[in-house]
């Protein structure tokens, strides 16, 4: 009987070291982001602010950042890597949204409940906007032009991506309003055809309004609870009588299975990334706002967001096929 306790005690105590063992090596080696989306959106902003902060202040997370950019069906194909890589610790995913529309949809048979949801840093909120010359100089006056004459008001969007389904949002906030939304892509692309007149009006998030406002780009509203202090003249749709509401937030995920230590060493890394001087800044001009959240609270609000999310991403999904 002792020996046999003493034997289990032994197995135990090996157990418990080499948990120790593996905890006080971790990481051993870079930690690989997979961004599933082209270079230059949001999500490229908000990763490579966090790889200068971990470069400034290698103690945060330990290892190298090797960020990687994997697009294709609308963030589809690098979140399934993801999902199917070895859960060691070593590989995360940086989306938003998307990750829920394409589900939503039917688009692909997986979603937010297939990983190990790890941390939420940073979030935007959206700004419906029109040129400056436009005859629609107010929130109303747009939705009103748009329930007179449906259709009528050409709404330029990624068919099927966020603006999209931020647009019917806003067009949902005033029963029969029915805009036209075609194909202008997003940023750069829509705010060209905002000013040749291609598109009547869009949705920028509040980053992308701030580079295009003295380009003549005039934002109508701000579809959060609250202003943003850094356009405090923006008022919210609340405020103007339409509820209509759209923010969103990056994520990170890491594949099934992946470690609790791996999984809270990276949430706390991102953390400490967030108190400091550069990351507030970035905060600041570039139209984020701090939303950090993890463990429970962010499994709760990931099953909000998709009660929200999966009636609109059917919705644009059904307006797609019109």
């Amino acid at each position: 009987m002792k020996r046999s306790l003493l034997i289990t005690a032994a197995a135990l105590s090996l157990v418990v070291f080499l948990s120790f063992s593996v905890l006080a090596k971790y990481p051993e080696k870079p930690i690989k982001i997979i961004v599933p989306f082209q270079p230059g959106g949001m999500s490229t902003q908000v990763v490579t602010m966090f790889k200068k902060i971990f470069q400034a202040n290698p103690d945060f997370l330990g290892a190298p950042l090797a960020v990687i950019h994997v697009p294709g069906a609308a963030g589809s194909i690098g979140a399934r890597q993801v999902m199917n890589a070895e859960p060691d610790g070593y590989e995360f995913l940086l989306i938003h949204l998307a990750l829920m529309s394409r589900q939503a949809a039917g688009l692909v048979d997986f979603g937010y409940k297939d990983f190990e949801p790890v941390v939420q840093g940073v979030g935007t909120c959206i700004v419906p906007v029109v040129f400056e010359t436009s005859p629609y100089q107010t929130l109303a006056a747009l939705l009103d032009a748009a329930k007179k004459k449906p259709d009528s008001i050409i709404f330029g969007v990624n068919l099927g991506a966020l603006n999209h389904m931020s647009g019917i949002t806003l067009q949902n906030s005033s029963p029969g309003s029915k805009f036209r939304f075609v194909q202008a892509g997003a940023g750069n692309a829509v705010f060209v055809a905002l000013k040749g007149k291609h598109i009547d009006a869009s949705i920028f998030s509040i980053g992308v309004y701030n580079k295009f406002k003295s380009g003549g780009a005039k934002g109508l509203a701000l579809m959060a609870e609250e202003r943003y202090p850094g356009l405090p003249e923006l008022p919210t749709c609340k405020e103007l009588g339409y509820d209509a509401t759209f923010c969103f937030e990056n994520w990170w995920f890491a594949p099934k299975g992946t470690p609790q230590y791996a999984i809270d060493h990276f949430a706390d890394a991102i953390e400490k990334a967030l108190d400091t001087a550069e990351a507030k800044e970035f905060l600041k001009t570039g139209g984020f706002t701090r939303s950090y959240s993890r463990g429970e609270a962010l499994k709760k609000h990931l099953d909000d967001v998709w009660s929200k999310i999966e009636p609109v991403a059917k919705q644009v999904e059904d307006a797609k096929k019109e």
